[in-house]
């Protein structure tokens, strides 16, 4: 045993160089959502300075803007955070810093570009189109004063009230 080894023995005393750091920056991956506005960024987690981790802080804004959305403070066992109902058809920035008890790492970065927005019109199940439809009919004169029965596509109307006003259009 060396000198060096042998007097640290017998004081019992080592000298600790601090190992303790800031974090290392997460690496970013991301996913835009079926939606086309939304997206979902992966966190995956480095280095984190032989501390652990606290939590996680997000900033994003539209490129090239000065109005950053708020800040997003995510727990340190998080591996991803949902944006959603973003601006469409624009191209987006993502800043994300671990932080420990020694510190924040420097920023990771990613950048994105959100759908265009859909022009295209959802399809309307037939009987959701029937109710609009039936929603649409006028009855002109119709007599609610005693018990009717109104029959018709997708509609079937039973009135057993009272009313003692008529209306037409």
């Amino acid at each position: 045993m060396g000198a060096l080894w042998s007097g640290l023995a017998k004081t019992g005393t080592f000298p600790l160089k601090s190992t303790l750091r800031e974090p290392s920056a997460p690496k970013l991956e991301g996913q835009v959502g079926e939606d086309g506005n939304s997206i979902k960024v992966n966190l995956i987690k480095q280095d984190d300075g032989g501390s652990p981790i606290r939590h996680y802080l997000i900033k994003y804004r539209v490129k090239h803007s000065s109005d950053w959305k708020p800040e997003i403070r995510l727990p340190s066992g998080s591996d991803h955070v949902m944006l959603k109902s973003l601006d469409w058809n624009s191209e987006y920035e993502v800043f994300v810093i671990a932080e420990n008890l020694q510190g924040k790492s420097k920023p990771a970065h990613y950048a994105f570009r959100t759908s265009a927005q859909p022009t295209i019109i959802p399809a309307v199940s037939q009987a959701a189109a029937r109710r609009h439809a039936a929603s649409k009919l006028v009855f002109p004169r119709l007599d609610l004063t005693r018990r009717s029965t109104i029959d018709g596509p997708g509609l079937h109307f039973m009135w057993l009230g009272y009313l003692d006003f008529a209306t037409s259009d």
